[in-house]
């Protein structure tokens, strides 16, 4: 005798719980990616913009690398992080409407927990490290001099902070909201449709 079929409890749990693995797995995906933009995209869109489109436009800018980078952190996380979940919208993952929480909550949390000497006022202390501007770093021409001001200049460190913590906040939100546009009025991209079709989990259809 064969063995017995499992229950119908058993057979319509299995679909359920393969679609939240995959599903799990599309979030941490999706988040990847906004980081990925933030560690990488960010720097190299910022150095191009400052050294070649200003020049050519005939606007060039005196500020050093790191003090141009820092002040335009926001445009230059959102920008390409919503570009990539307009893009990434075609697959019609829901998990990428929710990256944004994991960065807001770090950031929540680093703000929450910013210390503050006793008669510093906390809100307007950490308001000033996450998402302050008027960065004050000059250029460096070589590494010692790179080390030097990394060491000595605390705008430096509340840039990279700023960095690392609040432009993955940036980018998850202006990713999730790109990702919702593209959901919500289906945007097409030629050529990607067909190739989603292929790649897409029969138990996702």
């Amino acid at each position: 005798m064969g063995s017995p079929a499992p229950p119908p409890e058993a057979q319509a749990s299995s679909p359920r719980s393969r679609s939240v693995a995959w599903n799990a797995t599309y979030f941490v995906l999706h988040l990847a990616a906004v980081y990925l933009v933030v560690e990488f995209v960010t720097p190299s869109l910022t150095g191009r913009f400052h050294h070649w489109l200003l020049p050519i436009l005939r606007m060039p800018s005196s500020n050093g690398d790191f003090q141009f980078g820092f002040t335009h952190l926001l445009a230059f996380s959102s920008v390409p992080a919503f570009l990539l979940g307009l893009i990434n919208a075609q697959y019609r993952h829901k998990g990428a409407l929710l990256v944004w929480t994991v960065p807001v909550i770090v950031l929540g949390y680093k703000f929450a927990t910013f210390p503050t000497s006793l008669f510093q006022p906390h809100f307007q202390a950490a308001f000033h490290h996450y998402f302050g501007g008027n960065f004050l770093i000059p250029e460096y021409h070589s590494y010692r001099e790179l080390f030097e001001i990394a060491g000595a200049n605390p705008d430096m460190q509340r840039g990279m902070d700023q960095h690392q913590i609040t432009a993955p906040a940036y980018a998850g939100m202006a990713y999730s909201f790109a990702a919702w546009i593209g959901i919500r009025v289906r945007l097409q991209i030629p050529g990607l449709e067909s190739l989603i079709a292929k790649q897409t989990p029969s138990d996702q259809k």
